[in-house]
């Protein structure tokens, strides 16, 4: 499937990342599982599925980036100004 699009402030893609992300962590929780061990594995995952895709190191490691920027904003709930996914 080819995905051109940039989702980065559609209030659908949004609200759709934010529910999915907090059901997957509920039913973490319910089957015991920690969010903790969830997201580690999760993020492990995520990169081993971009590298086997072919998306280049450095883009990987700029999404990491992306991720450390967000997690230092002051405001939790500004999702202004995130890095442009990596298609």
């Amino acid at each position: 499937m080819q995905d051109d699009t940039i989702h980065e402030g559609d209030p659908g893609f949004e609200d759709f990342i934010e529910e999915e992300m907090a059901r997957l962590g509920h039913r973490a929780q319910q089957r015991g599982i920690c969010v903790d061990c969830l997201t580690d594995r999760f993020i492990t995952e995520m990169v081993a599925n971009l590298v086997r895709s072919g998306v280049p190191a450095s883009d990987v490691l700029g999404v990491v980036v992306d991720g450390l920027a967000l997690a230092e904003e002051e405001d939790p709930e500004d999702h202004c100004g995130r890095g442009r996914r990596v298609h």
